[in-house]
């Protein structure tokens, strides 16, 4: 234990060590991403070169006041541009790839958008919770292991409704910056079924949408047990891969053993939409719903299939159809595709990042950089009737 002001933390590299009870009488079920059964089947499948770490706070009296998760992975970049040239000489990937990498330390979840950092209840103020996760942080990163030692600490990723807190990083020295929006649609509480969402859009996105269900006809979308998932691993291990391939950065990935252990733990609250074709998966989506909020967060999709028969556009509407049968408030689409997304009707949020490199040169060349990165440009569709107004 090391106590520093009014609080002192534990770290723990197992979620069997953390005191369960205090951990839940933190989080209190307000994401999903700190419920026991998540972490408990994230833990226990992921890869080998992924490490998490979990902390408590407390205050002087013994009491919890803040939990807090952590990663240690490796960031891969993999486009070859000015960005990844300048940064090269301070790249942890000594290997001959060419691929500019940093092993990173990140208080958030690298496989979830969102705000999945830490947690902390009325017992500390917000600028005490900032100050004692980032002096966390730097526990973290001394004890760290020498044959992985971590280059940047990240704390990902903000919505705008929590700047007024998140933005006390930079007194810490940490740099903030954009990536591309959490594309997101709100579910109008007068869309009852897919037909009402259909009538609340304008003729022509109306059309589009029925041209795809028309042209995915032939397929066959259905939900998948934790058996089903098992059963057809390695079909979800190519359809996923493909998609990461396509990729110009790797952050982290999850394996088909982690969705069947969701799936496994948490029930409901994990879903897995498969779409086959001839009996053979060739595409397949994946979303937790956790108070009121359906989550997307990973598609594996099957390209020969893709442009005929329109499966990722299929599984987008396959999301908002979900989202209204399942009566959430919210469907969070992520980034990427923006475009197609917002022809859904979803609207861009920015999220906010901070990061900070352990050493001063190559700290000041990444805060230079990371003055230039901001997230992609789109043309914001409009496809709901001029009377229609969404939430």
């Amino acid at each position: 234990m090391a106590e520093k002001r009014n609080y002192y933390s534990e770290v723990y590299s197992s979620y069997t060590e953390i005191p369960r009870q205090d951990w839940e009488s933190v989080a209190q079920l307000q994401n999903v991403c700190f419920k026991w059964e998540y972490i408990r089947a994230l833990e226990e499948t992921l890869p080998e070169d992924l490490r998490l770490l979990f902390t408590m706070t407390y205050n002087r009296g013994g009491a919890p006041v803040m939990v807090a998760m952590f990663q240690v992975v490796t960031f891969v970049y993999k486009k070859s541009d000015s960005a990844s040239t300048l940064l090269k000489p301070f790249s942890d990937d000594t290997s001959a790839t060419g691929n500019f990498a940093l092993n990173m330390l990140v208080c958030g979840n690298a496989f979830s958008n969102g705000e999945n950092g830490f947690i902390w209840n009325e017992l500390i103020t917000p600028e005490e919770a900032i100050t004692e996760v980032t002096d966390i942080a730097k526990l973290i990163k001394k004890r760290s292991k020498s044959d992985r030692e971590i280059s940047v600490v990240l704390f990902k990723e903000f919505w705008p409704t929590s700047i007024s807190y998140s933005k006390l990083l930079k007194d810490h020295k940490y740099t903030d910056f954009n990536i591309d929006v959490n594309m997101v649609l709100h579910i109008s509480p007068d869309w009852r079924s897919w037909e009402d969402y259909l009538q609340s859009l304008k003729a022509k996105f109306r059309t589009k949408a029925n041209a795809t269900y028309k042209r995915s006809s032939d397929l066959e979308l259905r939900s998948l047990e934790a058996d089903e998932i098992k059963q057809f691993e390695q079909r979800i291990e190519l359809l996923y891969q493909n998609v990461l391939d396509r990729s110009d950065y790797s952050f982290g990935h999850l394996k088909p053993r982690t969705f069947h252990a969701f799936k496994t733990h948490l029930g409901d609250s994990f879903l897995f939409r498969a779409a086959f074709f001839q009996n053979e998966m060739i595409g397949f989506s994946t979303s937790f719903i956790h108070n009121g909020i359906m989550e997307a967060i990973y598609v594996g999709i099957d390209y020969e299939h893709n442009i005929e028969r329109a499966v990722y556009q299929r599984l987008l509407y396959d999301y908002v159809d979900q989202a209204i049968k399942r009566v959430v408030e919210e469907l969070q689409l992520g980034r990427t595709s923006e475009l197609i997304k917002s022809s859904l009707g979803a609207r861009p949020v920015n999220m906010t990042l901070y990061a900070k490199h352990k050493k001063p040169l190559p700290n000041m060349l990444m805060t230079a950089v990371l003055a230039h990165v901001s997230p992609s440009k789109f043309e914001l569709r409009q496809p709901f009737k001029t009377n229609f107004k969404p939430k």
